[in-house]
């Protein structure tokens, strides 16, 4: 079980991204033969299509932020000390974390007007529902990843060696160990 929620914590976001490109591009594909070969058009491609992306992009928010790929300003930052730096990051990390904290009951009321409309899409006809429980899965998402790069910040700033997978330039031998990771040649020169 650890296993599990381990590799989920470690690969969820680029699990389903890359599952929601292949379906994107299958779909597509599908569409094209059947416009071309087939000299027919199908309705609910280019619908499916649609949602699929929305999930894409909202999903790709926690991505991200788990990866620490955000817009921000480096050249600021890239000046001070690493527990200097972890400081800032950790009042930019509150911020971003009360502002998903915000949006989280504006996504669920978002979410839920379209559970008590009834409406469902024009082509499949499947409740809007599941697409605009996108922002809600997304800002939680969300939400957690920036609990734990908060975490992961903290222990910098206090001087403490930590894993992180997101930086792995901060990683020292030791905390490679720590974490249960292996340790490359590569890996191990780096501070």
């Amino acid at each position: 079980m650890t296993k599990a929620i381990k590799w989920l914590d470690h690969n969820l976001e680029e699990f389903l991204l890359t599952l929601l490109l292949l379906a994107m591009a299958v779909i597509m594909g599908v569409q094209v033969f059947s416009r071309f070969a087939l000299k027919a058009s199908l309705s609910w491609t280019e619908e499916l299509t649609r949602y699929l992306f929305i999930w894409s992009g909202f999903l790709s928010v926690s991505y991200c932020s788990k990866r620490c790929i955000s817009i921000k300003i480096e050249q600021f930052v890239a000046r001070f000390s690493r527990r200097t730096k972890a400081v800032i990051k950790l009042v930019n990390h509150t911020i971003e974390l009360a502002f998903f904290f915000y949006m989280i009951p504006f996504a669920f009321s978002y979410m839920m007007s379209a559970v008590e409309s009834g409406q469902v899409s024009p082509a499949l006809g499947i409740p809007m529902y599941y697409i605009q429980a996108a922002p809600l899965v997304s800002f939680i998402l969300v939400a957690f990843r920036i609990i734990q790069r908060w975490i992961i910040e903290l222990k910098v700033s206090l001087g403490k060696k930590v894993y992180d997978p997101a930086h792995p330039e901060r990683n020292t031998p030791e905390s490679f160990i720590e974490a249960g990771q292996p340790v490359s040649a590569a890996d191990a020169g780096k501070e």
